[in-house]
């Protein structure tokens, strides 16, 4: 995982911002895919800096789950070459006089989280999905440790549109779950059936660990 500004590691900041209070979940996701996005994207000392600048906007489930994460109505996934990279996208005039003050518009600091992430590719595609589930997991992963090549056979035994898993680190507010997957989800799948089946692999390889879900609509802006 990147550590330092000069680490020349590849980065991926995953965001879970905080409604802000009055905001309906419809209300965040138009300001983030028809203003901020587009501003983010129309400012080249902020986005040139981006390789994948990617929105997932959460949906309800298709039946009701006591882990799905509440509080959450939208993912932000960016990805920069360098963490110099990521630290240049904020310190410019841009950032500081549009993006970050439109930023207030949507979300509140209190309870917004920060994450860098070490992905894994499981399979490939899991970005270009037409949906995706993310599950997050208080619990430690040790990428040798054999759950990506488990999860790879739920990939391919239900024809899933992709996977990652991710070992993260909170870098803003307080998070508990230090592990999550990303699933690709094909057309037709059947949610409620896949984390039933996920979370059976996960409980046989990770214990009892406390494990939230979001099923969300990505939405690629870079």
């Amino acid at each position: 995982m990147a550590e330092g500004l000069s680490d020349p590691a590849p980065v991926k900041l995953v965001i879970l911002p905080c409604t802000c209070p009055g905001l309906s979940r419809a209300g965040l996701r138009y300001h983030l895919e028809s203003i901020h996005g587009p501003m983010v994207v129309d400012e080249p000392d902020v986005s040139r800096r981006f390789t994948t600048y990617v929105h997932h906007y959460v949906r309800d489930l298709p039946s009701r789950d006591d882990s799905i994460l509440e509080d959450r109505d939208a993912v932000t996934i960016i990805r920069t070459p360098t963490m110099a990279d990521l630290a240049m996208s904020k310190s410019n005039a841009a950032y500081r006089d549009r993006i970050g003050p439109d930023e207030d518009n949507f979300r509140k600091i209190e309870g917004s989280v920060a994450l860098l992430a070490h992905e894994i590719e499981v399979a490939p595609y899991a970005d270009e999905a037409p949906a995706k589930l993310f599950f997050f997991r208080d619990a430690a992963l040790d990428l040798g440790s054999g759950w990506a090549e488990e999860l790879s056979k739920i990939v391919a035994d239900k024809n899933l549109h992709g996977a990652v898993v991710n070992d993260a680190k909170v870098i803003e507010g307080h998070f508990p779950y230090a592990q999550f997957d990303e699933i690709g989800l094909s057309k037709g799948c059947d949610i409620p059936e896949l984390v039933a089946v996920i979370g059976a692999a996960a409980l046989a390889h990770f214990g009892a660990a406390d494990t939230k879900i979001l099923l969300t609509e990505p939405v690629r802006f870079i």
